[in-house]
């Protein structure tokens, strides 16, 4: 998880996601998990920071669920790994884990999901039709 600003702290994440002006990630994960690291694979494929400042974007953080398990319950994390984002410091309610993954969608599309919402689309903006259902 090196390659993401890591949160070791309620206080690092009080000062960077909730104050923060413009969108900000963040990534509630357990550490050497697989599916933790293919969301960061995802996250940083579809997401690269060159294209940061086009989207509004801060910065991606992440957190060991294991070392900040009071961050967890205030996020009311209930899956591990949790991607979520904040705009101005407010969570929005578009976030990617597997209890909310469509069935037989891989990571790299529920992260894609949430990607599309950060950088502006709509919800059910999506080439979805009722085939799919």
């Amino acid at each position: 998880m090196a390659h993401l600003t890591q949160i070791t702290s309620l206080a690092e994440y009080a000062s960077f996601v909730q104050t923060a002006a413009g969108k900000t990630i963040l990534l509630a994960y357990w550490p050497e998990d697989s599916t933790s690291n293919a969301v960061v694979t995802a996250l940083r494929k579809q997401l690269p920071s060159s294209t940061y400042a086009e989207h509004n974007v801060v910065d991606i953080y992440c957190f060991d669920v294991y070392a900040l398990p009071e961050l967890g319950t205030m996020l009311d994390v209930s899956f591990v790994p949790m991607l979520m984002w904040f705009m101005d410091g407010v969570m929005d309610p578009i976030v990617w884990h597997e209890g909310v993954a469509i069935e037989g969608e891989s990571v790299e599309k529920g992260v894609e999901r949430v990607v599309k919402r950060i950088k502006g689309a709509e919800i059910g903006e999506e080439e979805d039709s009722d085939e799919d259902w």
